[in-house]
């Protein structure tokens, strides 16, 4: 679950986490895309969880942005 006021946020990250995947898809970065992928797959699970899940989304969201710095403001 993420909490009812940060849902609008948690969807806009998701939709984020996609564009980032087709822009990495389209420099051919496969492998990369498969991770990011694998979290975007991941989100909107933790949003339906019964118990609150938001500080392991908000993680989730971090460690893609440590692992591709390169890609911010897309």
């Amino acid at each position: 679950m993420i909490a009812e006021a940060k849902k609008r946020s948690a969807l806009k990250a998701i939709n984020a986490v996609l564009v980032l995947a087709r822009s990495m898809a389209y420099e051919g970065k496969s492998d990369e895309v498969a991770t990011v992928l694998d979290v975007a797959e991941y989100l909107p699970l933790l949003m339906l969880e019964p118990v609150d899940r938001t500080e392991e989304f908000r993680g989730q969201l971090l460690d893609l942005a440590q692992r591709f710095p390169h890609s911010h403001g897309r």
